[in-house]
C-alpha cells in the first residue's frame, strides 16, 4: 500500500516526498499527521485560497499543484530507504516531471533533493532546472524537522508562492 501520485496537466508546482510515512498511507492520504506543518504552510502562504486537511490531499489538482514521492514505499522513517529504491526512484521521477511538465518542483525536505541530485543544498529556489522546470526546496514539514520553525518553514513556502506567481505571470523572464 502507497500513496497516488496526484499529477495534474498544467501543473504549477509539483510537490515531491522524500517517501511516504507508514502513517500517511494507512490513512491513504499525504501529510496525514496533525503535526505536520504541510497542509497549514500551503493556506497560509497564499500558495492555495483555503484550508484543506489531508483527506481532500486530492484537490490539490485544482489549484494547479501535484504531490508524488521519489520513493513509493511507505516506512516509519526516510532513513530506512535503500540506495537502490533512490536509484530507481530518480528515474521515475524523472519521468513524471517531464511528462507533467510543471512549472516548479518542489522537494519536500533537503533529503529528497540531496538524493534526487546527489549533491548538497540549502533550502530555497535553487539554480538548477529540470525538464524545463524551476526547482525549489522546502525545509521537511515534518514535525521532526526540529532544526527549522514554523515561521523560517512559512516563510519558504511564501517564498515558493511568490516565484510561483512570478512564472504564472511573466513566464520564462524570471532571472536566474
Amino acid at each position: 500500500m502507497t500513496l497516488p501520485d496526484y499529477l495534474p496537466h498544467h501543473t504549477d508546482v509539483l510537490f515531491v516526498g522524500i517517501n511516504p510515512g507508514s502513517y500517511s498511507a494507512q490513512q491513504g492520504h499525504y501529510y496525514a499527521r496533525a503535526t505536520n506543518r504541510f497542509w497549514w504552510a500551503l493556506n497560509a502562504s497564499g500558495l492555495i485560497p483555503v484550508s484543506l486537511s489531508p483527506q481532500e490531499d486530492w484537490r490539490l489538482s485544482q489549484f494547479a499543484l501535484g504531490l508524488t514521492d521519489l520513493v513509493k514505499r511507505p516506512t516509519n522513517s526516510a532513513t530506512h530507504v535503500r540506495g537502490e529504491e533512490f536509484t530507481a526512484g530518480r528515474q521515475v521521477l524523472a519521468e513524471k516531471i517531464a511528462r507533467v511538465q510543471p512549472l516548479i518542483v518542489c522537494f519536500n525536505g533537503l533529503t529528497g533533493y540531496r538524493q534526487f541530485f546527489q549533491e548538497n543544498t540549502q533550502p530555497g529556489r535553487q539554480t538548477r532546472r529540470v525538464h524545463g522546470a524551476w526547482v525549489f526546496v522546502l525545509p521537511s514539514t515534518s514535525a521532526r524537522n526540529a532544526a527549522y520553525s514554523r515561521d523560517v518553514i512559512l516563510g519558504h513556502f511564501r517564498d515558493l508562492c511568490a516565484l510561483r506567481d512570478v512564472l504564472r505571470h511573466h513566464g520564462e523572464s524570471t532571472e536566474g
